[in-house]
């Protein structure tokens, strides 16, 4: 019981849930409908992100056992409640496993599984010590499922997805930022990375973060006018995730500091959430 806890803590598997609500919401929008699970493809379009997700962060978490030390991360690797070997290991079969269940759903997710497998291993690699590529890329990962769910059930994309797609870019590249600024320490040190905060400082790095989150707030109001249906319910729930979402940003300005950006990290990962849940009650006009 002990491994299993680990392994999820490990592969991050709130996040891995949170890329299948993902695509199950634009499928949701596309459809105008929750999809029928028991349909093959739509069962492996929910699986094939969560074995992405697990995959890469297994990966990070091999590739960052140093930085995790210099950190005082106590993470899985760091602490050996999980071998190394067994993240490495895991990681390239989760990849290889995501990119043969998406040929079975249709082959336009298949090669956006190809290119997006690759550019993860490619982050964890070297990407994600480049300035502002690394930001980028974790911008993307957010945003694919997105574009991935509609492209399940739909042949060509949809306004209301591509409206989350570039809100979710928005807020991962900040989170990010974020992220690169509380590990940047341990980043500079074992792998000599030069990331965003490196470059250009640590309270700038965290300013042009919470600018994109300032500008991701009023946006998260845009898919109520572009095709999704306006209710009472996900308008508060959007306010209030946005009202959260506005106090990690003075806490990020007013005590910038890795406790306060650890706590900005949980915080968003909670708002995004909420907002998910918002979108998924819109889309399918419950209130």
């Amino acid at each position: 019981m002990n491994f299993i806890a680990e392994f999820l803590k490990m592969t991050r598997f709130e996040h891995a849930i949170m890329y299948a609500l993902a695509v199950l919401i634009a499928e949701t929008i596309a459809l105008g409908m929750i999809p029928p699970l028991d349909d093959p493809a739509i069962l492996l379009s929910l699986i094939v992100p969560i074995l992405i997700e697990m995959a890469a962060f297994s990966l990070n978490d091999y590739l960052d056992i140093e930085t995790d030390r210099i950190n005082n991360k106590k993470t899985p690797l760091v602490r050996g409640t999980i071998p190394p070997k067994f993240a490495l290991y895991f990681s390239f079969i989760a990849f290889i496993a995501s990119t043969s269940l998406a040929l079975f759903i249709n082959f336009t997710v298949f090669i956006f599984v190809i290119l997006f497998n690759i550019l993860a291993i490619l982050y964890n690699w070297k990407l994600k010590d480049m300035p502002l590529l690394g930001n980028l890329f974790i911008g993307l990962s957010m945003a694919i499922p997105f574009i991935l769910g509609n492209l399940v059930v739909y042949p060509w994309l949809l306004p209301v997805p591509v409206i989350l797609s570039i809100l979710a870019f928005i807020a991962g590249v900040a989170r990010e930022i974020v992220k690169s600024a509380e590990d940047m320490k341990g980043d500079v040190k074992a792998r000599r990375s030069k990331t965003l905060p490196v470059v250009i400082g640590e309270k700038p790095a965290v300013m042009a973060a919470s600018v994109l989150y300032l500008l991701f707030i009023p946006l998260t109001f845009v898919p109520f006018f572009v095709g999704l249906d306006i209710n009472l319910l996900s308008l508060g729930i959007i306010v209030m995730a946005d009202g959260v979402l506005l106090g990690t940003v003075i806490l990020l300005l007013k005590k910038p500091s890795p406790e306060s950006y650890k706590t900005a990290r949980k915080l968003t990962l909670a708002v995004f959430a909420a907002g998910m849940i918002a979108i998924l009650i819109a889309s399918l006009s419950i209130f």
